[in-house]
This record gives structure tokens, sequence and C-alpha cells, in this order.
């Protein structure tokens, strides 16, 4: 058991506490985690943890923000930096999403507590970037560079759930005959969402 913390930086205890909850969180989900638990991991008392986040659920969205915040930033920027919208940027953004997913283990698994509890509170990045997203592939679906016949939030829903549930599902499906590495599946999911999305001849 650590004891209680003595550091009278804030930012440092802020930061001791949110890593311990993220460990806990990730291996437990939210609502197996008590405060109490969450307190002796990070060497605080409860009433710090009040202190610094208000609430076991306030330190729950601080901590799911927290993993998704570093790909909004990137993703965002790389939507409003573009230019026109193309087949180039949605393939870019699958690409950015895989890869974020497979460099971030403890993100994957903090996304899958957040299903199998039924969490809607995913906050405001979640939407925005989802909307960014449709709204550059309704541009490119109105330049006549993607096919126009399908929803433009469905084409970006398709290869979030895809890569999700690839890197959720990993120690389930590694176990499949002739299953290939990630990049192998990345270069053939690519094939078939790429081909399937460009304008019909």
């Amino acid at each position: 058991m650590k004891k209680p913390a003595t550091t009278r930086d804030p930012e440092q205890t802020r930061l001791r506490i949110m890593e311990a909850a993220t460990d806990l969180f990730v291996e437990r989900g939210f609502s197996s985690v008590t405060m109490s638990q969450l307190a002796t991991a990070a060497g605080v008392t409860k009433s710090l943890i009040h202190h610094h986040f208000g609430s076991k659920e306030r330190l729950w969205e601080a901590v799911k923000e927290h993993a998704f915040g570093h790909y909004f930033s990137a993703q965002m920027a790389m939507l409003e930096e573009a230019g026109e919208p193309d087949a180039g940027l949605l393939r870019a953004s699958v690409e950015a999403y895989f890869h974020y997913l497979k460099a971030n283990p403890k993100a994957v698994r903090l996304f899958a507590w957040t299903h199998l509890e039924g969490d809607t509170s995913c906050g405001d990045m979640d939407a925005q970037l989802m909307g960014a997203g449709a709204e550059r592939v309704r541009q490119a679906q109105q330049r006549g560079l993607l096919r126009a016949d399908v929803n433009p939030t469905h084409i970006v829903a398709t290869f979030v759930m895809a890569c999700t549930q690839w890197f959720e599902a990993e120690c389930h499906h590694e176990h499949w005959p002739g299953m290939g590495s990630d990049e192998e599946f990345l270069t053939d999911f690519l094939k078939i969402f790429m081909e399937g999305v460009v304008p019909r001849e």
C-alpha cells in the first residue's frame, strides 16, 4: 500500500491520481473501481481526489479525455488543414486512427469498457470529430470524388468501428488460421474500404 502523498505540487498530485485511475479503469472498468481503491493506488486521500476532480464520474471523464485528447487534436488539425477534401484524406484518416489505437492499448481498453458499461458520455471531442470527418466526406462527395449514395457519417463510422473492433477483439481473432499482422489487416481493409467508397462506374 502506498503512503499518502506529501507533495505540495498540485499538478504532480493531479497527474499521480490520473495515472493511478487510468490503470485501475483500464483493468476493471468504471463501475468496479471504488474511491478507496483510487486513493490507495494514487497514494492520496479520497478528499484530495474530490478536491482535484470533484467525483469519480468526473475523474473517469478526465481519464477518457486525456486518453483521446492527443489523437483528437492531431486529427482535427489534419481535417482543418487538408484544403479540398478527397479520397486521400479519408485514407489518411483511417491510417491515423488505426495507428493511434495500435500505439495506445490502454485507450482501446477504456473504449471497450465504455461499450460494455453502456457509457454514453464520451464527451464533446467524439461528436466534434465525427461531425468534422463526415463534413469532409460530404464535401468530397459533392465534388464527385467519393460515392454520393452513402451517408457520410456512416462512412466515417464504418472505419472507426472496424478499427476499434480489430484491437478490442485481438486476443480472440489472433488465433484464427491465416490471420495476418496488424499492418496486413490495415492494408487489406483499406483495399476493401476505399474501393467501396469511390464513385460507381
